[in-house]
């Protein structure tokens, strides 16, 4: 481990300014898009919680806050998808904004927005990273804060065997 508390074998993707900016950005697409309208964000936990966060300090919405908890990865390896904690909030015929650290292989993203979409909300999707070639479901989220390199991915909620979501930047593993 490096002095700053980022493991060696990681650099520096997108610098805590750089990822200021970019949430900033997806805040006022969502008070514009969403103004007046009845709001709940579903965070999926623990990855999503520092964008939701973020979030949820720049938006003014009329907002309710819920969570999902859900694993898929074991240390970097994806795996699958493991449902631990439902949504309790009614959203029938709110707009719902799923809230997620990174969209990379499509498939919890994709679930959650198909179960929450059969509840009768309208449901957007919001995640800070976006890998596009990790891909094995075609999946669009609306709101992506930045594009990310196929590589793992640590910092501002994401993790590596849950450590380093504490992080300012985001990191991504060097490549070998």
């Amino acid at each position: 481990m490096s002095t700053n508390g980022v493991p060696q074998n990681f650099e520096i993707l997108f610098t805590h300014d750089e990822v200021e900016r970019a949430i900033d950005r997806i805040a006022v697409r969502l008070n514009v898009e969403l103004a007046g309208k009845p709001v709940v964000f579903i965070c999926v936990m623990h990855g999503g919680l520092p964008f939701t966060w973020d979030l949820m300090k720049r938006v003014d919405l009329n907002l309710e806050l819920d969570f999902v908890r859900v694993r898929r990865y074991d240390g970097t390896k994806g795996g699958l998808l493991d449902t631990e904690r439902e949504v309790t909030t009614d959203i029938q015929g709110k707009e719902v904004v799923i809230v997620d650290d990174v969209l990379d292989r499509g498939v919890t993203l994709c679930k959650l927005f198909e179960k929450l979409s059969s509840a009768g909300a309208n449901v957007r999707t919001a995640v800070l990273c976006r890998k596009r070639a990790m891909q094995e479901i075609p999946f669009e989220a609306d709101y992506v804060a930045l594009h990310a390199p196929d590589r793992f991915l640590i910092g501002r909620g994401m993790d590596m065997d849950g450590m380093y979501r504490h992080l300012p930047a985001v990191y991504a593993m060097r490549e070998s």
